[in-house]
């Protein structure tokens, strides 16, 4: 626990997109780490999607490679389009999808799924966790409240570490 939290608190310097996907990467799989799903442990594969232009689901297939959460594989899928959309435990909502945002929440509805995106904005239009550049440094903020709604708890270790959005 100790690393996760030196690491959110250190956020790093970025210098180029590809090391800012890594490091995105990283965080959405310690993200992991303190979010509570509601149903527990019934799962059996960890499924992370993605949905819009990013070339972050690179560096996440790279992660699904050599991680797994609670003793799971990870699979990663990728949608093109809102009506595609499956549970997935985490989707990634890229800024290419702003003008979507309903259309995807709409699919969403009554599934526990933790909803991150790296578009100004995101969190108060319903997205959960978002992240943003301070100077060079990748932060993120949350939005409680939207967790709540789907029955996520996010741990007080990482609301401390986040912006709180309301």
């Amino acid at each position: 626990m100790g690393a996760l939290l030196l690491m959110m608190e250190a956020s790093f310097p970025v210098n180029y997109t590809a090391e800012a996907d890594h490091l995105k990467a990283a965080f959405i799989y310690n993200f992991t780490k303190y979010i509570a799903w509601p149903y527990g442990e019934k799962f059996t594969v960890f499924k992370i999607g993605v949905i819009g232009e990013t070339e972050l689901v690179n560096s996440l297939q790279l992660l699904a490679q050599k991680k797994t959460i609670d003793q799971r594989p990870i699979e990663i899928h990728v949608f093109k389009n809102p009506e595609d959309l499956k549970y997935c435990h985490i989707l990634f909502i890229a800024g290419s999808e702003k003008e979507r945002l309903t259309e995807i929440f709409g699919r969403l509805r009554n599934m526990a799924t933790l909803t991150i995106g790296d578009t100004p904005g995101y969190c108060t239009r319903g997205v959960m966790i978002n992240f943003y550049l301070q100077g060079d440094l990748v932060k993120f903020e949350m939005n409680p409240l939207h967790l709540e709604r789907v029955k996520l708890k996010a741990s007080s270790q990482l609301q401390k570490l986040a912006r709180i959005v309301q």
